[in-house]
């Protein structure tokens, strides 16, 4: 085959790197995977060093995400394409979409895969990375708040957090692609902080985000709180049952 697409994946799971590559080598005939990298930094080298067609991005993963990479090949005008692969987050794909890029939903399926590389044959002369990438980090930095942990603090969206529940003196932030974020602040900052967003306060250790509320149990004092990652339980108090009835 002359001049096959170049094309590197990017996942910190070894078991999805070498799925999707067995894949790829099944069902692509014009596509090489020429380098995997368990991170955002080492995929970050690998395209500096080899210059791929294509970039299959997983979006979650530890220390720095998918995002980040998409930013750092912002800044470096690459013209390397990237197809995300995620999990289902929401918020994720909401982003990827208003930028307008391919993604594929884990798991992995033959036919969606052949189709976005279809599409990416079909559009590369026409795809512009780079104004997508800017539409992507307008996306990702608008309506963001600023929160104080240990070690310096976090940017996260109000859509993505499922609830916050106080430990001591401090917060814990749950939020809706599954992690958790230890805040240094008070809930009664955090209470401030969101009074303005979709957030009640259903007692003295719990605000909730009502896009995430799935039911309230009168009898049992209880809220289901669910995302499609996790599903959570949580105490009324009888101020807080007051509050959910008036919504």
């Amino acid at each position: 085959m002359l001049n096959p697409l170049t094309a590197i994946i990017v996942d910190d799971e070894k078991a999805a790197r070498n799925g999707l590559e067995s894949l790829i080598n099944s069902n692509i005939s014009n596509v090489e995977v020429i380098a995997k990298a368990e991170n955002a930094q080492n995929a970050l080298e690998i395209i500096i060093d080899k210059h791929p067609d294509l970039i299959f991005l997983d979006i979650q993963m530890p220390v720095n995400n998918g995002f980040w990479l998409a930013g750092k090949l912002n800044k470096l005008k690459t013209e390397t394409c990237i197809i995300f692969v995620t999990a289902y987050d929401e918020y994720a794909v909401k982003a990827i979409k208003y930028a307008a890029f391919d993604f594929l939903m884990k798991p992995v399926i033959p036919e969606t895969l052949k189709e976005a590389v279809d599409r990416f044959v079909a559009n590369k002369d026409k795809c512009n990375l780079n104004k997508k990438l800017e539409t992507l980090k307008i996306f990702l930095n608008q309506d963001k708040i600023k929160f104080n942990i240990y070690n310096g603090f976090v940017m996260i969206s109000p859509d993505n957090i499922i609830y916050c529940e106080a430990e001591k003196n401090y917060c814990n932030i749950y939020l809706s692609n599954g992690k958790k974020e230890f805040i240094t602040s008070k809930l009664e900052v955090l209470e401030e902080e969101l009074k303005e967003r979709s957030f009640v306060k259903i007692s003295r250790s719990a605000i909730i985000n009502i896009d995430y509320l799935e039911s309230f149990d009168r009898k049992t004092k209880t809220v289901a709180l669910s995302d499609v990652l996790q599903k959570y339980e949580l105490k009324v108090s009888s101020s807080g049952i007051k509050r959910l009835s008036a919504l």
